[in-house]
């Protein structure tokens, strides 16, 4: 098992400016520890937790908190999992990296980095409701056996736009969709036209559309700070 899932790890660089896009977004700081060597804060919005981290990164990490990471190390190469980087030793924070059949590439730490955050039910939460990480991947099949063997299961799947998988597991919702666009975090969002105008108000553009929504369903597409992106897809009545 991957452990518990703890954030969506995003490169921020500058850390001021993307702290204010999300938090334009409605999430909240969460006070986070002292263990990371580079620049960090954290936020939520009660249902997603991001890390904002000020060092060179490769997208979106998907980040779990694995206690007994050194043991955990050689069961995940038994398994065959390429483990990119190991920082293992006595003297400093135990992480691992790898990476899913499509790419996306997933850290293991030690022990959390931020302590959850109580969510105020009186904040504006202005991207709606999670609905799931969306990752592309040229076969689904490969990318299901690779989250099935870390404890995920399949909660649903469709064949619009495109061919997709929705796996839960270890507190985080990933949807596999045999497609070709940017990762990003996907949101049911009622009321979405009101929202997109909220969200302009507060100096936050979008553009129409998302790869992963059904024709007959309106979507936006906001751009993070760091390149990645955010979907919006309009609630079903």
């Amino acid at each position: 098992m991957l452990g518990q899932f703890l954030e969506f790890s995003f490169s921020a660089q500058p850390l001021a400016r993307a702290f204010e896009f999300y938090r334009a977004l409605g999430f909240q700081p969460v006070t986070v520890g002292d263990q990371l060597k580079d620049p960090y804060v954290a936020l939520s919005d009660g249902g997603v937790a991001i890390g904002l981290h000020a060092r060179p990164q490769e997208g979106p990490l998907l980040t779990f908190v694995r206690p007994q990471l050194r043991d955990y190390s050689r069961a995940l190469r038994r398994a065959g999992v390429d483990i990119e980087h190991a920082a293992l030793a006595d003297d400093e924070f135990n992480q691992i990296l790898f990476s899913d059949p499509s790419g996306q590439r997933i850290a293991l730490l030690e022990a959390r980095t931020s302590t959850p955050g109580e969510w105020n039910r009186h904040n504006v939460r202005a991207c709606g409701e999670f609905l799931e990480y969306s990752i592309p991947t040229h076969s689904l099949d490969r990318s299901r056996s690779f989250w099935e063997t870390f404890g995920f299961a399949v909660v649903a799947n469709g064949e619009t736009p495109q061919p997709w998988l929705r796996l839960a597991g270890r507190g985080l919702v990933i949807g596999l969709h045999r497609a070709g666009f940017r990762a990003g975090l996907s949101f049911q969002s009622e009321q979405l036209d009101a929202r997109r105008e909220y969200l302009r108000a507060q100096g936050v553009d979008s553009k129409a559309g998302a790869p992963i929504a059904e024709p007959s369903r309106e979507s936006v597409t906001l751009v993070c700070p760091d390149g990645s992106q955010l979907y919006l897809i309009e609630a079903r009545a």
